[in-house]
């Protein structure tokens, strides 16, 4: 249960990465630091709500890819806004592919849980980012 409750806090924490990257750039702002700290700790720890019937739907194997898949564009993400010399445009592009991520992974949980979201976690992230029935 623990790989599930370090895929939805992983999730959790990415799309809290976006949403601070579209917070900041309303307001012609880099994404703040102690947003990136909170998202780092929120995924290292796993959550326990809403866990049990991800891991019950989900394989252990697919579970451990889906996670270090969120891992890694949660890494870039922030590579990306840490690093002074991108432009806009490319960090906007890794923010979009992060997006897109999540949207995957939740989709993924819909398709192997009767094609619900089993939290309001989940399905607040799936408002949020505007994720649909068929993601690119």
């Amino acid at each position: 249960m623990e790989l599930a409750g370090l895929l939805v806090a992983g999730i959790s924490a990415l799309g809290t990465l976006v949403q601070a990257y579209y917070a900041a750039k309303s307001n012609d702002k880099q994404v703040p630091q102690k947003a990136i700290r909170s998202a780092n700790k929120r995924a290292k720890a796993p959550l326990k709500i809403g866990t049990k019937t991800v891991d019950a739907v989900i394989d252990d194997q697919l579970l451990l890819q889906l996670c270090k898949d969120i891992e890694s564009h949660h890494a870039q993400l922030v590579a990306a806004f840490r690093q002074p010399g991108l432009s806009d445009a490319e960090k906007s592009q890794q923010v979009e592919q992060a997006r897109q991520q999540i949207c995957q992974v939740l989709l993924e949980i819909k398709r192997f849980n009767q094609q619900v979201l089993p939290t309001k976690r989940l399905q607040n992230l799936w408002l949020s980012n505007g994720c649909k029935e068929s993601t690119p």
